[in-house]
């Protein structure tokens, strides 16, 4: 069985969970762009707790396909996200390990949200060693809808959009600033590299 979902921003612990549970996850390339979810949006813990990272777009009064949604780069985000980052994570154990993967995806200019997402999950997919073939588009596949579980928006930042999920429980780990703000579950799966190194397989 295949799942089938909507491609996040840094995604959620959640999120790669599906690679472990489905043959294959399968990124929906031809849906059309929605607010206020994890396509443009991560969260990470720092210091004060949980922070949102979100990439501004483009606004347009009609709905356009996900692969059309253009970033806002008058905004200097990539270096505001990346330098969240590295409060957060620099003095875990393994940021060291993994940050200079990631650190020149925000330094390179994007045009597209879709693009640069996509460059990001092939990244951490290498980092998780998850096998490249575990991950297809929709507009490359002719998968049934018998043959995919369709999950797109059931893995959601508001908790009266979430689905229940009965293969994934997250599971506690020791976060860089646990002692003060308790431990916060399903945050971006960098939370986890960072603080524990590579356990996924997939």
């Amino acid at each position: 069985m295949d799942i089938l979902l909507e491609l996040h921003y840094l995604p959620c612990i959640q999120f790669f969970s599906k690679f472990e549970a489905y043959d294959h996850v399968i990124i929906d390339d031809v849906e059309s762009f929605e607010k206020q979810n994890y396509r443009n949006r991560c969260s990470i813990a720092g210091a004060n707790g949980k922070i949102d990272l979100t990439i501004p777009v483009h606004q347009s009064r009609k709905k356009l396909p996900i692969r059309e949604i253009l970033i806002d780069n008058h905004i200097h985000w990539q270096h505001q996200h990346w330098q969240s980052i590295q409060s957060a994570y620099g003095k875990t154990a393994f940021f060291e390990h993994y940050a200079h993967l990631l650190a020149p995806v925000y330094e390179k200019p994007f045009d597209k949200l879709f693009d640069f997402n996509l460059e990001l999950l092939l990244i951490l997919m290498k980092i998780l060693k998850i096998e490249p073939s575990k991950l297809l588009q929709l507009s490359e596949t002719n998968i049934s809808q018998s043959e995919v579980l369709d999950f797109r928006n059931k893995i959601h930042p508001k908790p009266k959009f979430q689905a229940e999920d009965p293969l994934f429980t997250p599971t506690r780990y020791q976060q860089a600033f646990e002692t003060k703000n308790g431990f916060i579950p399903n945050l971006g799966v960098i939370d986890e590299v960072f603080n524990l190194g590579v356990r996924h397989k997939g």
